[in-house]
C-alpha cells in the first residue's frame, strides 16, 4: 500500500503524542513492505522532503503551529491546509490518512479523495466539543465545534485511540460500523532493554508544557506537601509554551530545588530511562484522548496519578488502584494521591507489577498490526 499520514506535528521534531503514535506505526508498515508518507509542517533544516527510518517526511509548511500563548494558530493551520491540498492532488495514495487536530484538512483531504479515487481515513485522538470554547473563546470556539461535527459526517472510515472516543463519535451519530478502536501503544522491546540502579525522582511528567497539560496542578499540589515532604523530587520531560509561568509559578512558592526539568528530550530511550529512574508518573491533564505517556509509564513499571475531568480520557486505561488512582482535579487531592502513594511502598509495587502486565498487551508491533489489517479491510470495502 502507499500511506499518507496527513498531520499538522511531525516527531522528532515535536515530541507530542499523536506525532509518536504516527511514526511508531508509520516506521513499522515500512518494515512490513508499504511506501508511507507523512505530511505537515516543516520542523527542520534543510530539503523539504527527508526520509526517517524509511518513511518519507514532506515538510509542507514552515508556519508556527502554536502562539505565544501556546494555543494553536487558526491562520496557519488555514496555510498548511491549502498547501497540503495541493501536494496530494499531485500524489495517488492508497489510503489518506488524516491524523490530527485541524479538522480543516478532513475537508480537505475529502476533496482530494474525490477526485483522487483514494480511501480516506480519520484518526480520532479525542472529540472536543465545548472544550474548544474554553480553548479558542466563544466565538472560535463555536466554529471549531461546528467544523469538527460536520467532519463527522465526511469519511464512513474512522480510527478512534480508545472506546471512550468511539462512544463520543456514536454520541455523534457516526455509526458504530464505521468506527475501528486501534489504541495507543509504547515500545515494550525498548523499555524492557533498560535497566536503572536507582530511583532519582519521586514524581515525573513527560508530554508537552501547555495548558491542557495543567502543571499548574501539580506545583499547587507540591506546594501544600512541601512542609510534609520537604525533598520530594519532580523530574518534567517536556517543553512548550507555559514553561516560563510554570517556572514563575515553582519560584513564587519557592520550590525550584523540587523541580527538575530536562527540556525536549527527543531520544525516546532517554526518555524512558527518565521514567526508570522515578517512582510515580503524574497526569494533572485537562484534556487527553487515550494518552500513549500512560501506557509507556506502566510499562516502565509506574504507577499513575491522573485527574477525572469531562474531557479526560484515562479511566478507560487506568484502573483506580489497579495500575494507578484517579482524582478530581484539585490541589488537596492530587496531593493526597501523591502523599499516599509516596509512602505506601508495598501498594507502589503492587500497580508497578500489575501496570507492566497491563501494558504488554499494546505493544507497537500489535498495535500497527491491528491498524494494517483495518486499511487493508477499508481498501477491500471501499
Amino acid at each position: 500500500m502507499k500511506i499518507a499520514f496527513i498531520t499538522d506535528a511531525i516527531y522528532p521534531f515535536n515530541l507530542g503524542g499523536s506525532e509518536i503514535r504516527n511514526n511508531e506505526i508509520a516506521k513499522r508498515l515500512v518494515k512490513k513492505g508499504h511506501n508511507v508518507h507523512i505530511y505537515g509542517i516543516k520542523s527542520w533544516k534543510g530539503g523539504d522532503i527527508i526520509k526517517i527510518d524509511g518513511v518519507t517526511i514532506h515538510g509542507i509548511s514552515t508556519r508556527k503551529i502554536y502562539n505565544k500563548k501556546g494555543k494553536r494558530n487558526v491562520t496557519d493551520f488555514l496555510i498548511l491546509t491549502l498547501k497540503n491540498f495541493l501536494e496530494l492532488l499531485n500524489e495517488k495514495y492508497d489510503i489518506i490518512d488524516v491524523a490530527s487536530f485541524n479538522y480543516f484538512q478532513c475537508y480537505s483531504m475529502r476533496l482530494v479523495s474525490l477526485i483522487k479515487k483514494n480511501s480516506l481515513i480519520f484518526t480520532w485522538h479525542q472529540y472536543l466539543g465545548d472544550y474548544l470554547i474554553g480553548y479558542f473563546g466563544k466565538i472560535k470556539g463555536i466554529c471549531g465545534m461546528i467544523l469538527e461535527f460536520m467532519s463527522t459526517k465526511l469519511s464512513k472510515n474512522n480510527i478512534a485511540v480508545s472506546n471512550f472516543v468511539k462512544s463520543e463519535l456514536i454520541n455523534k451519530k457516526v455509526k458504530e460500523k464505521n468506527i475501528k478502536v486501534v489504541y495507543n501503544g509504547a515500545d515494550i522491546k525498548l523499555i524492557n532493554k533498560i535497566k536503572i540502579k536507582r530511583k532519582e525522582f519521586d514524581l515525573i511528567f513527560v508530554g508537552r508544557i501547555n495548558y491542557q497539560k495543567n502543571l499548574k496542578l501539580l506545583v499547587e499540589a507540591i506546594n501544600l506537601l512541601k512542609k510534609e515532604m520537604l525533598n520530594v523530587k519532580i523530574c518534567i520531560v517536556g517543553e512548550g509554551e507555559e514553561r516560563k509561568n510554570l517556572s514563575a509559578l515553582i519560584q513564587k512558592y519557592g520550590l525550584e530545588k523540587n523541580f527538575y526539568f530536562t527540556g525536549a528530550v527527543k531520544d525516546k530511550k532517554r526518555v524512558f530511562e527518565f521514567m526508570k529512574k522515578s517512582k510515580i508518573f503524574v497526569l494533572p491533564s485537562l484534556l487527553e484522548g487515550f494518552p500513549l505517556t500512560i501506557v509507556e509509564a506502566n510499562a516502565c513499571g509506574l504507577p499513575i496519578i491522573s485527574t477525572k475531568t469531562k474531557h479526560n480520557n484515562t479511566s478507560e486505561y487506568i484502573k483506580q488502584n489497579e495500575n494507578g488512582v484517579l482524582v478530581a482535579p484539585s490541589t488537596k487531592e492530587f496531593a493526597d494521591a501523591i502523599c499516599s502513594l509516596l509512602k505506601n511502598d508495598k501498594l507502589r509495587k503492587k500497580i508497578s507489577v500489575a501496570g507492566i502486565e497491563k501494558a504488554k498487551s499494546l505493544d507497537w508491533d500489535k498495535i500497527t498490526n491491528e491498524q494494517e489489517k483495518y486499511y487493508l479491510d477499508v481498501l477491500k470495502n471501499d
